[in-house]
């Protein structure tokens, strides 16, 4: 079984294939550079969240006898700053994310308001980490502006935007954008680190698509829900949508939607000259998932209608 703290960014102690952004940031920083509001834009599960966890114990750790292993990019798990992460207790880093399935709340963004209004006891710099930026609404992202507008000396802002929903563009004309991806080689480097330092059974079928942090999560939920590889689409897809039914949890339809994708790029493959006929189908499975989500449809009739469409390819 996967253990939950595996899905938690702040336990990836071994940074991978990230290399090139971190020395950017550090080289940022250390030259007085860095910015007060940066945005760093990528898909989910690509290690944004991690990279901001290495550069902040990089910092923060520096002075102590236990610090950031740099040669090796590795957090030092000793550190005094590291464990105030994981106990929460550190003052110099706040972090925001939005709940499942809801946006980031407006007093989330007025608690760090008054957070960065009170005086720090060290002299450190500060700095506000909002994970999945994307789901601010405007209500938050004006409240943000106007505490991102007001004049500060050491504070920082790092915004993760995983490109779930298009970004509001009032705020992300406020930052310093980074775009960060990996290869596919990079993306496999991470995924078979992950495998092994974790000793993890690989339940899940990835392709050159799957993010490292979408494979752990989606491995997670083959486990959870007893799902296996030799199931068949329609049992995966009941198993899935059920349990969603009931978990409200956004990553099973995430599951269910890169299910689809996978099996219809198969059969694709198999049958070109049936292209056209199974890109429609995938087209009408694909809306019958988003349709559920977007008018609470019942379960069983979306279900029915997907297997007579996965039956006629």
């Amino acid at each position: 079984m996967i253990k939950v703290d595996y899905l938690n960014p702040l336990n990836s102690t071994k940074l991978i294939s990230l290399d090139f952004y971190f020395k950017e940031m550090i080289e940022l920083y250390n030259s007085k550079a860095f910015p007060k509001v940066l945005l760093l834009n990528g898909k989910k599960g690509i290690g944004k969240f991690t990279l901001i966890v290495h550069f902040l114990n990089y910092i923060f750790s520096k002075n102590e006898k236990t610090p950031y292993r740099l040669n090796d990019k590795v957090i030092n798990v000793n550190s005094i700053f590291y464990n105030s992460l994981l106990n929460e207790t550190t003052q110099d880093v706040f972090f925001i994310q939005a709940e499942e399935n809801k946006n980031i709340k407006i007093d989330d963004i007025r608690n760090l308001k008054s957070n960065l209004s009170r005086s720090s006891l060290s002299s450190n710099p500060r700095f506000t980490i909002i994970d999945e930026v994307e789901f601010l609404n405007d209500s938050s992202v004006n409240a943000l502006l106007k505490t991102l507008e007001e004049p500060s000396f050491n504070n920082y802002f790092i915004l993760v935007n995983n490109q779930q929903a298009d970004l509001i563009k009032t705020l992300s004309s406020r930052c310093l954008k980074n775009n960060i991806f990996l290869t596919q080689k990079q993306g496999k480097e991470v995924i078979d680190f992950l495998v092994e330092n974790k000793n993890l059974e690989t339940l899940i079928e990835t392709n050159d698509n799957l993010t490292p942090g979408l494979f752990i999560k989606f491995n997670e939920l083959f486990s959870k829900y007893n799902i296996t590889k030799n199931d068949n689409i329609i049992i995966k897809l009941n198993k899935l949508l059920n349990n969603y039914k009931k978990d409200k949890n956004k990553f099973i339809i995430s599951l269910t939607l890169f299910l689809i994708d996978l099996f219809f790029y198969k059969l694709v493959n198999e049958n070109e000259k049936k292209i056209s006929y199974l890109l429609n189908i995938k087209f009408d499975i694909t809306k019958n998932i988003n349709d559920l989500i977007k008018y609470n449809l019942n379960i069983s009739s979306v279900l029915n209608s997907i297997e007579v469409k996965l039956n006629n390819v």
